[in-house]
């Protein structure tokens, strides 16, 4: 499922913004504060690393210095929407990971559920 698209920014119309559809069984009561959180947080960044890292690697421009939340402005290109692609399934795994924790491992002939081990490496 796609949960993150690229839409025209309403004010810099050759600009596109980052928009979330967050899906609503999972967030029945909404996101508080801004989506860019949400999104460093996904990709287990500060805040101020994941703005570093929009500007520097994706092109990205901030804009709204001296304010609570900045915006981040993109390019529509490969290089940003494989960066969607990476929010999408990383959200996906996350939602999968939530609606089953556990793995399917066989022993001695039986099929047996386990719960998930932490592995770091496949994350």
């Amino acid at each position: 499922m796609k949960y993150f698209s690229l839409q025209t920014h309403p004010v810099y119309q050759d600009k596109y913004t980052i928009y979330f559809d967050y899906p609503t069984e999972y967030f029945p009561k909404g996101i508080d504060g801004s989506y860019d959180v949400f999104i460093s947080k996904l990709l287990n960044l500060s805040y101020s690393g994941y703005l570093r890292y929009a500007r520097d690697r994706l092109g990205a421009e901030l804009i709204g210095k001296n304010r609570c939340y900045v915006t981040v402005l993109f390019n529509k290109n490969e290089t940003t929407q494989a960066f969607i692609t990476l929010l999408n399934t990383r959200l996906e795994f996350i939602i999968n990971r939530r609606n089953f924790p556990y793995n399917y491992e066989e022993e001695n002939g039986k099929v047996k559920r386990v719960p998930f081990k932490e592995d770091e490496d496949k994350i």
